[in-house]
């Protein structure tokens, strides 16, 4: 028979060893959620300047670019009772968005250079040029409406611009001046042009039935 142990009894201990983890200190932590926080401020922060400039660019006023034509018919109108000017200018958008613009109304303001007051003639209407037997006329196209003006659609009147009653084309040089009045800004966009009109050509204007005289202008 086999006798008790001696001495005190002893636990059997797993010999299994044993993971250890250790954990970062919490300041490290912290600047690891720092160093990678600042990705969604940022996104959103850029999220936010686009989206200003793109309001900015789709509410922003319209480019409108007036090109002057390179030649204006003059006609002296003594059977009309005033003379009026035949110009074609041409309204363009150059802007980057898609808004319209409006050129509400046009006027050409005339100016003798020998002296003399300014003559304001209005805008009348619109016509279209017909070949006839070897000469060019006018037709009726149209009343003087606004015209719209947009990146995709440009706008080239031939326009009739009549001076008061009683006023009529002499010989000498004259200063043109086309203001074309827009809705969506308060400025109006200008272009000018100089004629020197002879006197054998005032002959051709003062005649009846009325023609008119072609000017080159640049």
């Amino acid at each position: 028979m086999l006798g008790a142990p001696s001495g005190p009894a002893q636990a059997t201990v797993d010999s299994a060893p044993y993971t250890t983890r250790t954990f970062p200190p919490p300041r490290h932590v912290m600047l690891r959620a720092l160093r990678f926080g600042w990705v969604p401020l940022v996104a959103a922060m850029l999220s936010l300047v686009l989206s200003i400039a793109s309001i900015y660019v789709a509410t922003r006023q319209p480019d409108v670019l007036l090109i002057m034509p390179n030649v204006v018919r003059l006609a002296g109108g003594h059977a009309t009772g005033f003379s009026y000017v035949y110009l074609q200018p041409a309204f363009v958008s150059t802007g980057n968005n898609d808004r319209v613009e409006v050129i509400r109304d046009m006027t050409l303001t005339v100016r003798s250079t020998t002296g003399g007051a300014s003559t304001t003639m209005v805008w009348k209407g619109q016509g279209r040029l017909v070949g006839s037997g070897g000469s060019l006329t006018y037709e009726y196209a149209g009343d003087a409406v606004p015209l719209l003006v947009s990146p995709r659609t440009a706008s080239a009147p031939l326009s009739v611009f009549d001076a008061p009653a009683g006023w009529f084309f002499d010989a000498g040089t004259y200063e043109f001046t086309l203001a074309a009045d827009r809705v969506m800004a308060a400025e109006s966009l200008r272009g000018t042009f100089d004629v020197t009109i002879t006197p054998a050509q005032v002959d051709v204007l003062n005649a009846v039935p009325e023609q008119f005289l072609a000017y080159p202008i640049g």
